[in-house]
């Protein structure tokens, strides 16, 4: 009797530095009918991210499966998990592509400056990556590379004098408000106009909401995307209250 050979258990590294995953989509990736598959040539995994990242841009984000994958790719899905193991694995290589574009030197006279820079900078780019933010909110994914983001904020409000604890929770502030802006003014699929949300707004008692009112006088109703200036000033005061508390 020949001896048997061993094949490595799921999430278990094989020898080419792949990583088995498991269920019959995993069996067919590493096992044809005639024994072990190649992979398809010409396939590679930057091509493989880029077409997950076309889908993703052109269909939204639960349209991203394997399958759809494959299908712009014209290959099967089982050729797609030699250079991916699963959807989650497809989706953070390209959230890491796209999180490469992130701002992270940025100039400024001082700590405070190069932050609102970055922050602002940071708020330009995703404005083109919308889809992203829905992905964020989850709090289940990160992208390593936007980690280079996160610790040039953290250095400059620890520089501008707050010790780390009181900088993370700045820095978390700020990110917050840009991350609420972007939601609330970029959304994914912009509201079509008249808006249900105009007509509330402008058909409101401004008697009985004076302020409102007032506001809707001077400034009139304000229309998504349509104050995009209002995030540099609330950053700027929000920086400076910030540190301010501690200099």
């Amino acid at each position: 009797m020949s001896e048997r050979r061993s094949r490595p258990g799921v999430g278990e590294q094989r020898a080419d530095g792949s990583v088995a995953v498991g269920g019959a989509e995993g069996l067919d990736a590493e096992r044809g009918k005639y024994g072990r598959k190649r992979p398809r040539p010409g396939l590679t995994t930057a091509g493989v991210v880029a077409a997950g990242r076309r889908v993703i841009e052109r269909d939204g984000i639960d349209a991203l499966t394997m399958r759809a994958v494959a299908t712009e790719l014209g290959t099967a899905p089982a050729s797609l998990y030699r250079h991916v193991t699963d959807r989650e694995a497809l989706l953070i290589a390209v959230l890491e592509q796209i999180a490469e574009g992130i701002p992270v030197d940025v100039p400024g006279s001082g700590p405070q400056e190069r932050l609102q820079n970055r922050l602002l900078g940071a708020h330009d780019y995703m404005v083109g990556h919308a889809w992203v933010l829905h992905v964020l909110i989850r709090g289940e994914l990160v992208a390593r590379n936007a980690l280079a983001f996160n610790d040039a904020c953290l250095a400059d409000l620890m520089a501008a004098g707050l010790p780390p604890g009181r900088a993370l929770t700045a820095f978390r502030a700020c990110w917050h408000l840009v991350l609420g802006e972007l939601l609330f003014e970029h959304p994914v699929s912009p509201p079509r106009e008249p808006s249900q949300r105009r007509a509330v707004i402008e058909s409101a008692d401004r008697e009985q909401l004076p302020a409102l009112g007032q506001v809707l006088a001077e400034v009139g109703f304000v229309g998504v995307g349509e104050r995009c200036g209002d995030l540099e000033v609330a950053l700027d005061a929000l920086i400076t209250g910030l540190v301010g508390q501690h200099s």
